[in-house]
């Protein structure tokens, strides 16, 4: 491996623990130890746009999609799904944040969504430092 060819793949390992381990201990901590429904809580302001049914469905979805691709996303498994689905939980989390309050601190939003897009734009072939995707194959086609 040329030294050009190890930097990408230590610095795309890098970024992708960071988002991986982040994304992996929120949902962590929203599952088990802070609890869903302080979690739910923390979004009452949120009850004047949302049904209760959608908030409870959208904090489950986060809080499960956070510590499940997070831990994918860390293993180097189904990597470019897990990144989406990263992805999807930002943008539901800017729109309640948004809804919530005009003006909100988006400096860890911001440095999330720069490592999930990193990931996303640099080629996948970079990132060689992950578990094989063997059991993932199906017929020698990934």
């Amino acid at each position: 491996m040329t030294p050009l060819a190890r930097n990408r793949a230590v610095a795309l390992l890098c970024a992708r623990l960071v988002i991986g381990v982040l994304s992996m201990l929120i949902g962590f901590h929203k599952i088990f130890l802070t609890g869903l429904e302080a979690e739910l809580r923390w979004f009452q302001d949120l009850r004047a746009w949302f049904p209760d049914a959608v908030l409870r469905a959208t904090n489950i979805y986060c809080a499960v999609a956070e510590l499940v691709a997070g831990t994918l996303i860390c293993l180097g498994l189904l990597r470019d799904s897990a990144l989406y689905v990263i992805g999807s939980v930002l943008v539901i989390v800017t729109v309640g944040h948004s809804l919530e309050h005009e003006v909100w601190d988006i400096q860890q939003m911001m440095f999330r969504l720069s490592l999930v897009l990193l990931l996303l734009l640099l080629p996948a072939e970079w990132d060689v430092v992950r578990l094989p995707l063997w059991p993932f194959r199906r017929n020698g086609n990934a």
